[in-house]
């Protein structure tokens, strides 16, 4: 997502007045590719839904945790549990969220208004963009009026980048992330759980830096 695109984004949502928090999301100032890692704090934010097709799934979890300053802030982690519009169904298999745990949950736009808030003023990561970010946005169009307009970086991504740029990608290579923070030396994780996946991304995308000698946020930018 180029930086003049998304700042012209965020002018045209602006000129609609969109409702609180998503209001001054789109105010704030668009974190610079060019500018510093360092510099910039960012979101590792992991969903759990009820399928894997973003046009029609349902968030069931969100976690996230921010990183500053190159370190994970773990008094910064949060998680939630969502209630959708319908069923679990076969998912619940994959994360153990069933009917009567997601029943109890919070609305589910109280929880995106709380995902804007944390990442007013910050970058996005997450594991797979095509997913969770996409979901994201439909979610924002439905309450908002609009797209979320915040830079992404997907460790997935940079992950597939590597291996095309090094001609390592083969058609049997996994990038799931468990299988990458194998790659990277980390330790291995339960998976599924919102909230762990959203650290394990964290660490995952601060080795990635380490390992590529990153210096600026458009380095990793999706």
């Amino acid at each position: 997502m180029k930086h003049s695109w998304l700042k012209g984004r965020r002018w045209w949502a602006a000129r609609k007045h969109p409702a609180a928090p998503f209001d001054e999301l789109i105010v704030s100032a668009v974190p610079d590719p060019a500018g510093r890692l360092a510099d910039f704090e960012l979101v590792s934010l992991d969903i759990e839904t009820t399928g894997l097709d973003p046009s029609n799934a349902d968030m069931l979890s969100v976690g996230w945790v921010i990183v500053r300053n190159g370190r994970i802030d773990l008094g910064t982690a949060e998680s939630h549990i969502v209630r959708p519009s319908g069923d679990v169904g076969d998912s619940a298999s994959v994360h153990g969220l069933t009917d009567t745990v997601v029943g109890a949950g919070l609305d589910w736009g109280v929880v995106l208004d709380k995902i804007v808030r944390v990442l007013t003023g910050r970058v996005l990561v997450v594991h797979h963009a095509g997913l969770d970010h996409a979901l994201l946005d439909r979610m924002c169009l439905q309450r908002y009026g609009s797209r979320l307009l915040v830079p992404v970086v997907d460790t997935l991504a940079i992950e597939h980048r590597r291996q095309q740029q090094k001609h390592h990608l083969e058609e049997n290579t996994s990038l799931r992330l468990s299988d990458l923070r194998d790659a990277y030396g980390l330790p291995r994780y339960s998976a599924h759980d919102c909230l762990v996946d959203a650290i394990a991304t964290a660490e995952l995308v601060l080795a990635m830096v380490a390992h590529r000698h990153a210096v600026t946020l458009g380095e990793l930018l999706a």
